[in-house]
């Protein structure tokens, strides 16, 4: 498998090496070389690790960490914080004509990226978070892969193809590598990754929602900005008719035509107001130009000229004025300034017979008006542009890269229609556009991190608690037998295991124990040819009859308060403390007559009976031996005397 990896790693840092030589040796895709440089840094770091060289994969992931973790922090830090706009001034500093999003590789590059790393350096243990980190990993490259961003968006998102393919080989050869050691927590990174993995979906899905409603509300404001530009534009338009209409009715109050003086003097604060009236001429009844304002060269050219032969464009407009007695306006033409403009004529009226005697000519520059639009938004933030139909109107250069937005209104000038085309520079819009969905992203991801490491955890507590729980219980089983064990063996190496009585070594313990007390009675009893019984009987039967004496000397024994015991062979033996002799005769005799009447037989019928010496010592030190040798003196006796009969040994001691 290791090779196998090792393989996988040097075909990713392959097309890392790749993708970067194509996008240092094309122009078009330059914007590429921020996200190639980080991955092609991973990719060998990668290699270094699996080449088990831990401690240089680390001295690589800590800086591309922190390159990236400047990188996300770019996307979180609040517009009044940190402006775009400085960012991007930094960018201009270090590479002149460049953004901050030339710095930087893409959002879903970042994350991916990063997660990978993370994984390396937590050494894709699994209880540090690594198995959640591939998962993280491999939903954002599908991410990548489903077409979300087919559509322009202010941020790039995803990375080229080439580079897609690279992560994709990366992540496939940690997993290819941590798989088998990650079996024996295999149940506890189930319990904890599923949810986990849940509410990672659930973070993407939110954020892309709310990327997606962020830009859409930003393209209506920047859409509402072109309209109110174009708004303002009609207003002016409004306002300088009815400024021209008031202008007007001035020559309406007089009788006579205003000699050249009293025009200057009447048309220069107007022309003043609305500094697009290139000029204001007075026009009589055969459509000459008697006075214009200002009187620059241009203007003092066209005095006296008749415009139904020198204007023949214009034509229409003048009649309306002279003959019609309405308000007239050309299309939009080519002055004699040489630009384009429109030019209103407005009939002056006869006080008394209300017919048209003059005209007043107003000939407005469309691109002086536009520039009066135009001087109010700064060329940082738009391009501005006015057309007639293809014809360019005026036109406002941004001074930085334009955004991938633009929006035209139009506006109707009776039968014309000028549209007003705005731009926004992608600084503006990137500096308007709203953190919180990165933010959300970025939170989300860190609390299905911590999802993972807690149900991670919680499931090993678990699984230890029942770990112990079971090692405990086999202990304390082990300890019970061995117990048991321990004392079986202490019972039968105090016991006799065929009847169950004390045996000698037990009994000699019980001497020692009632040592002090006075008088202390030895009773030594012995069956009757027993050596007969069991050779015409049997062992077995034999086995029989001892324990049905054992059982019957027991009861007499101890209800006397006395311990008994056998004490090998046939022979059975029983301490009486504070029995004198002739209690311990009586004791004797009781047992004597109750194993007589257990109506145990030899083969030839006769009774089975034991014969019985009692010896007794009243004072002094315990003499065990003098004791027993007594005891055993008066046995012998009372089987020389006949046997079934208790003797009393001669004399206490």
């Amino acid at each position: 498998m290791m090779p196998r990896v090792t393989h996988i790693d040097r075909l990713a840092l392959l097309l890392a090496l790749l993708s970067l030589v194509m996008t240092t040796s094309s122009v078009a895709s330059t914007s590429s070389l921020p996200g190639t440089l980080p991955i092609l840094a991973a990719s060998l770091a990668q290699l270094a690790w699996h080449e088990h060289r831990p401690r240089l994969a680390r001295l690589m992931l800590m800086p591309i960490l922190l390159i990236l973790g400047l990188c996300l922090a770019s996307h979180l830090i609040p517009e009044y914080w940190l402006a775009h706009a400085s960012l991007d001034r930094l960018a201009d500093y270090l590479s002149p004509g460049s953004l901050l999003v030339d710095w930087r590789p893409p959002l879903l590059i970042t994350l991916c990226l990063g997660t990978l790393c993370l994984s390396l350096l937590v050494r894709t243990r699994a209880s540090l978070g690594a198995p959640l980190l591939l998962g993280m990993t491999g939903m954002l490259l599908v991410v990548q892969l489903i077409g979300w961003n087919t559509r322009p968006t202010l941020l790039p998102l995803a990375g080229a193809p080439l580079e897609q393919a690279v992560l994709w080989l990366l992540l496939v050869a940690q997993l290819a590598r941590v798989s088998v050691g990650w079996r024996v927590t295999r149940p506890s990174i189930q319990r904890a990754l599923w949810p986990s993995l849940a509410l990672t979906l659930l973070t993407i899905l939110f954020w892309h929602q709310q990327m997606t409603l962020s830009e859409r509300e930003l393209r209506t404001q920047t859409q509402q900005q072109g309209q109110r530009m174009a708004e303002q534009l009609s207003r002016e338009i409004d306002e300088h008719l009815a400024a021209m209409r008031r202008f007007t009715h001035i020559w309406r109050l007089t009788d006579t035509p205003p000699n050249a003086a009293q025009w200057q003097r009447q048309a220069a604060p107007y022309q003043q107001d609305f500094r697009y009236f290139l000029n204001i001429a007075y026009i009589d009844a055969d459509s000459r130009i008697l006075h214009a304002h200002p009187l620059n060269a241009v203007n003092r050219g066209i005095i006296g000229s008749r415009l139904y032969d020198d204007q023949p464009a214009g034509r229409p407009a003048v009649r309306a004025a002279l003959e019609e007695g309405r308000e007239g306006r050309t299309d939009i033409i080519t002055l004699l300034q040489g630009v384009p403009g429109i030019i209103h004529y407005l009939p002056i009226f006869h006080a008394d017979t209300e017919q048209p005697a003059a005209a007043v000519a107003m000939v407005v520059s469309l691109p002086v008006l536009a520039d009066t639009l135009f001087t109010r938004t700064s060329p940082d933030e738009l391009a501005l542009t006015l057309r007639a139909g293809q014809e360019l109107i005026a036109h406002q250069p941004a001074t930085s890269r334009l955004g991938p937005w633009q929006y035209e209104t139009s506006l109707a000038l009776e039968s014309e229609t000028l549209a007003l085309i705005t731009q926004p520079t992608l600084a503006q819009l990137l500096g308007q556009l709203p953190r919180l969905p990165v933010v959300s992203l970025a939170i989300g991801l860190v609390l299905a991190t911590l999802l993972y490491l807690a149900l991670f955890a919680h499931h090993q507590m678990i699984t230890q608690h029942h770990s112990v729980t079971r090692s405990n219980r086999e202990l304390r089983t082990e300890v019970r037998e061995r117990t048991r064990l321990q004392q079986e063996i202490e019972w039968l190496a105090g016991h006799d295991e065929l009847t169950s009585l004390p045996n000698r070594r037990t009994f000699m313990k019980a001497l020692e124990r009632h040592a002090d007390q006075r008088p202390l009675s030895l009773l030594l009893c012995d069956i009757d040819h027993f050596k007969r019984l069991n050779d015409q009987l049997g062992h077995l039967e034999g086995d029989r009859h001892l324990t049905d004496i054992a059982k019957c000397g027991r009861k007499v024994v101890e209800r006397a308060g006395g311990l008994f015991a056998r004490f090998g062979g046939e022979e059975f033996v029983a301490c009486l403390p504070c029995h004198d002799h002739q209690q311990a005769s009586r004791v004797a005799e009781s047992l004597r007559q109750a194993v007589e009447g257990l109506g145990l037989t030899h083969a030839d019928g006769t009774p089975l009976t034991i014969s019985a010496g009692v010896a007794t010592q009243v004072t002094g030190p315990l003499q065990t031996d003098a004791l027993l040798r007594a005891a055993d003196e008066a046995l012998y006796a009372a089987k020389s005397a006949g046997r079934n009969q208790v003797v009393l040994a001669g004399m206490s001691i």
